[in-house]
Order: C-alpha cells, then sequence, then structure tokens
C-alpha cells in the first residue's frame, strides 16, 4: 500500500504552499507607468488609432520585470498581441505561430464593433481598414480582456485535473497523462497501472473525459493548438518556478502540474497589467486632449466613459478573483479527493485478504476439538 506519512507529507505541502500563494499575492504591481515613457504629445491627426500605436510601441520595446513576486512581459500578453497585431504589429512570441495559438486574431472577429449602428458610415469603424474615433474601447476593450480571461480559466481547469496533452478518444494517452499526475502526487504510484486502484483509475478516466469538454468553450485560444504546442515545450521548457526568463504563457496554462498554480495566477496577472496600463494611458490622454472626442457620433464625454471603464473594470476584477478561488479550491481538494478514494480501495483490499485469513483461524478450534474426524 502507499507509505502513508509520504502521502500527507505532499498534500499538506500542497495545501500550505496554496495557503501562501493566495494569502500574499496583492491585485496590483508596484509599478510606474512613466517608466514605459509613454508619448503624452497630442496624438497624430488626433486618432485614438496612433494613441493605441504609441502604447503598442511602448509596451513592446519594453523588457520583463518583477513587481510583488510576479514577472510582468508584455510580449508575452494575450491582450497587448491581439490589441496591438490590429494596429501595427503583434509579438513576434506569438506572431511566428498565430495560427497555433488563436482562433481569432482580427478586430471583426474579437466583436469590436461600432456602438452606433445608424450612423451614416457604411463599415465598422472598430475595423481596422476604417478605425476612426467613433470606436468606444471603453466597451470593446473589457470585452477582449474578459474573454481571454475566460479562456485561460477553460484552458487551465483540464490541467488541474490531469490532462497536458490532447486526448481525443486514445485511451493510451488518457492513462499515460493519469499516470503521471499520480506519481507526482504519490510517491510514484501509477493510478492506472496499478492493480490495486482499478476503481481510482476509472474515476479519473472520467473526470478527465468530462473537463476535458471544457476546451470547447474556448473562443479565442486555439485549444489543441496550444496543446500540441505544449506537448514540445515540455521537452525544453522548465517551470520549476516563476522567473523574469520564464515563459509566462506556457507555465501559466501547462507547465509543471504540481507546481504551476503560482505560474498560472502570474499569467493572469500579466494580462490583469497591461489591460489597466492601456485603461490608464487612454483615459489620461482623453482628460489630456478632449479634442479626441470632439468627431464622435456617440457623443460619450470624457467622464461617460470614465464610467464606463470604471465599472467594466469592477466586474471583471470581481469575476477574476472568484475564478481563482475556484481555481485553488479544485487544486487543493482535488489530490485529496484521489487520495481517499485510493484509500478505500487500499481499505478494500486490506478486508478481502483479512477475510482469507481470519476464516480458516476461526474454523480451528473446531479443527482441534475433532482431531480424529476427517
Amino acid at each position: 500500500m502507499i507509505g502513508r506519512k509520504n502521502q500527507w507529507k505532499i498534500l499538506l505541502f500542497v495545501t500550505w504552499v496554496a495557503c501562501l500563494l493566495f494569502s500574499s499575492i496583492r491585485t496590483f504591481a508596484i509599478f510606474s507607468a512613466s517608466d514605459l515613457q509613454f508619448p503624452t504629445d497630442q496624438p497624430q491627426n488626433n486618432k485614438i488609432i496612433n494613441l493605441i500605436s504609441n502604447y503598442c510601441t511602448q509596451v513592446l520595446q519594453s523588457t520583463a520585470f518583477t513587481g510583488n513576486y510576479f514577472v510582468y512581459n508584455a510580449q508575452q500578453s494575450v491582450f497587448v498581441h491581439l490589441l496591438c497585431r490590429n494596429i501595427r504589429t503583434g509579438s513576434p512570441y506569438f506572431t511566428s505561430q498565430e495560427q497555433s495559438y488563436f482562433k481569432r486574431t482580427g478586430f471583426v472577429q474579437l466583436w469590436f464593433q461600432d456602438i452606433v449602428s445608424t450612423d451614416n458610415y457604411q463599415t465598422d469603424l472598430c475595423d481596422t481598414t476604417a478605425f476612426d474615433n467613433d470606436c468606444d474601447l471603453s466597451v470593446n476593450i473589457p470585452k477582449l480582456f474578459n474573454a481571454i480571461i475566460n479562456d485561460y480559466i477553460n484552458m487551465k481547469q483540464p490541467n488541474v485535473y490531469g490532462m497536458i496533452a490532447n486526448i481525443s478518444s486514445d485511451e493510451q494517452k488518457m492513462i499515460n497523462q493519469i499516470n503521471l499526475y499520480s506519481s507526482g502526487y504519490f510517491d510514484g504510484v501509477q493510478l492506472c497501472t496499478d492493480p490495486r486502484y482499478p476503481k481510482t483509475c476509472q474515476m479519473m478516466k472520467s473526470y478527465m473525459k468530462n473537463v476535458s469538454k471544457v476546451l470547447s468553450d474556448v473562443t479565442i485560444l486555439n485549444a489543441s493548438g496550444i496543446l500540441a504546442l505544449s506537448a514540445s515545450k515540455a521537452k525544453t521548457v522548465s517551470c520549476p518556478a516563476v522567473t523574469i526568463t520564464g515563459d509566462v504563457f506556457y507555465c501559466g496554462l501547462y507547465g509543471d502540474q504540481w507546481a504551476s498554480l503560482s505560474s498560472f495566477v502570474n499569467l493572469v496577472y500579466n494580462e490583469l497589467f497591461y489591460y489597466r496600463l492601456f485603461m490608464w494611458y487612454y483615459l489620461s490622454m482623453l482628460q489630456a486632449y478632449p479634442v479626441l472626442l470632439a468627431d464622435n457620433t456617440y457623443m460619450n464625454d470624457y467622464s461617460t466613459i470614465l464610467k464606463t471603464f470604471s465599472t467594466q473594470y469592477m466586474w471583471s476584477k470581481d469575476a477574476l478573483s472568484l475564478s481563482l478561488r475556484m481555481m485553488r479550491d479544485i487544486y487543493v481538494a482535488f489530490p485529496f479527493h484521489v487520495w481517499f478514494s485510493m484509500y478505500q480501495e487500499d481499505l478494500n483490499g486490506f478486508w478481502e485478504t483479512l477475510a482469507h485469513i481470519v476464516t480458516p483461524i476461526y474454523s480451528l478450534p473446531g479443527k482441534f476439538s475433532h482431531v480424529q474426524k476427517p
């Protein structure tokens, strides 16, 4: 049977790490946006598109930095890439294999829409071919950020249950992933190979099949493409901890599954930081240059846009906090759930073995009292 002492050491350590992580993290990075030296001059031709271009130029030229135990890297931010690739150029990290990372990339695909549907323009003014100040970013930017975070949650959840590669209908591939998961948590025990745990193996198969269906809800990211890329990265990329030179995107989604929750939180906070940074720059420029809103057809002033952004941000922050708590609970509780199932099978095996021994022992007094009888 499994060494009880080793099991409890591993499980208690997992619990301690998770509690420490979520009690110590802070919501915001300590960082001065002025360090990025955003242009404060009036955007060329008073166009919002040039304001966005200035933002993209600065963040994509910046280097990764650390703050409050997290690493922030614009090159590996999906938010930055999707915003900037539609304006000027995206991040080299994603551009080289963009089709493997994304199902949607264009503004039209990402639900960017002209807020006024009855204006005199024939084209959607959030489309980069006709991008104009009529595109209300206080509505569209939060939509983009929320969709990215939703995809991250849907991509990470199967990983917490042990899924690290496409399983489709490949039974052996699923067994291999379950064995890898259990050997990491339970002192080398391979659930679906060890004959003592058939029911627990079947339970894990059921969980993995069901949770893999969540990947169908991923809307922006290419789930199958990223899983394929992750399988190849697993051979060369190490994710022992959050480091400034690490692969923020890969380690956050599919790094070392026994120590990757902090990397996932880092991945989410990386997106949150650059989302908030864009909001800050966009709003500060609108306040400095009201002329940027002079010709818009939806007639929103700065205060209206600020209120919309603030409301959307509060909703996003609350939803993000709830999602991270959910992931923490699954991360901590699921190994215990598997362990108790294994423990129950161990007990059942013990009682079955004991039954084979006890029954003959109970019959010995009768045999001794009638030793002459066959």
